[in-house]
């Protein structure tokens, strides 16, 4: 409206030096009534809920200016139509603007051709073809880079979506994955628990037995039975409120005395797989690590070696089991790069390793992975003993 106003101004200021443009001047009635339409073409263009009712309100008022005052200040009135083209085209939906656009040209060239025949400045032919140009340069031309403004905001607000709606898929099924893996920990529990537990229950019978003959090996075995006890509670609180899923065909306790079956099974298959086990030989393997966190310590070597037989089939891989460390059992997963003639069996879900992470974290434990130096990849994860009364004096 200022700018309208402004070339309002400067045109009255200009008709002192020009007869022709004596009904410009400032103060004369064509004057007021420009100045009243910019005002009102201006007010239109704040409605911007309804942008193309307003470049249609903002098209028909020059026209009612051309038929009570024409005068050559007509032409400032395109100004604020232009403006309301622009809008209409960057906010409307485009089945309404074009409607609105056709039906604002019209009213654009009426006006044009209305000012035009009670100046007589102009023969029909020529006023015609000027009011056609008119209504396209006012309406027409503004719609084009509206237009493309319009359709790249629509892209730019599609790809967001869609990034949006992908995130949304990625993190459902991460949860899922996360879910499938923690009701299988849960199914496992029962068993390492089951197994136990039949454990338990024989030492006390035993202890039952020794408590008048033998009290020493009683006590001992009382000891062993709070020890048993302590190690399967403490995997109960972790993952009490798992729902367990009936039907699932695994069966047996896995440990880590168990990892030399897997690795030969592994074998069988053609994966050509080394076992290296690092032990300074004061205790047995995986003294003080907890049922769980043994199973945890299988499931991460049993992912690996799939996701190794998937990615890079062929290629060597070695399962190292780290146990000089007094406080932590470490394994380490490491395959070789695919051959140049190797192809993937296929892509896998990418939900292994968060599984593998999961286990870690229910355990207290650390998992990490990550490609190495050679194009290989390499899986690690750190289980703390949780207990260190079966270690030998000076281990610690």
């Amino acid at each position: 409206m200022l700018s309208a106003l402004a070339l309002l101004w400067i045109i009255a200021l200009l008709s002192r030096d020009d007869p022709s443009m004596g009904g410009a001047a400032l103060g004369t009635a064509a004057w007021w009534w420009t100045a009243v339409t910019l005002v009102l073409q201006s007010a239109t263009l704040l409605w911007r809920r309804q942008a193309t009712a307003t470049l249609g309100c903002a098209a028909a008022l020059p026209l009612v200016l051309a038929a009570v005052v024409p005068s050559g200040l007509f032409t400032v009135t395109a100004l604020p139509v232009l403006v309301a083209a622009f809008v209409a085209g960057l906010t409307g939906a485009w089945r309404d603007v074009r409607r609105w656009a056709l039906a604002s040209g019209v009213l654009v060239a009426a006006a044009h051709f209305v000012n035009g025949s009670a100046e007589a400045r102009t023969d029909g032919s020529a006023l015609v073809l000027q009011a056609v140009l008119q209504a396209a340069l006012v309406v027409g031309l503004p719609l084009l880079p509206a237009s493309v403004v319009a359709a790249q905001r629509a892209t730019r607000a599609a790809q967001r979506e869609t990034l949006a709606a992908v995130t949304r898929e990625r993190d459902a099924k991460i949860g899922e994955a996360i879910a499938l893996e923690r009701a299988a920990m849960a199914r496992e529990l029962h068993d390492i628990a089951a197994h136990h537990l039949s454990g338990i229950s024989l030492m006390a019978s035993a202890v039952a037995r020794q408590t008048v003959s033998a009290p020493d090996e009683a006590r001992s075995g009382a000891l062993e039975i709070r020890e048993q006890s302590n190690a399967i509670l403490e995997d109960l609180r972790r993952l009490v409120g798992l729902l367990r899923d009936v039907g699932s065909g695994d069966e047996g306790v896995k440990t880590l005395d168990t990892l030399t079956g897997l690795i030969e099974t592994a074998r069988l298959t053609g994966a050509r797989v080394d076992f290296a086990l690092r032990s300074d030989g004061r205790r047995d393997p995986g003294t003080g690590v907890s049922p769980l966190g043994q199973l945890a310590a299988y499931r991460m070597v049993q992912e690996s070696l799939t996701n190794a037989s998937r990615h890079a089939p062929g290629a060597p891989c070695v399962v190292t089991v780290d146990d000089r460390d007094p406080s932590r059992l470490r394994l380490t997963v490491r395959n070789a790069p695919p051959g140049p003639q190797a192809r993937p069996a296929s892509r896998g879900t990418g939900f292994g390793i968060v599984g593998m992470r999961e286990r870690a974290a229910l355990v207290g434990g650390f998992f990490d992975a990550g490609p190495t130096g050679d194009d290989g990849w390499e899986n690690r994860m750190s289980i703390p003993r949780e207990s260190d009364h079966d270690l030998p004096e000076g281990s610690a």
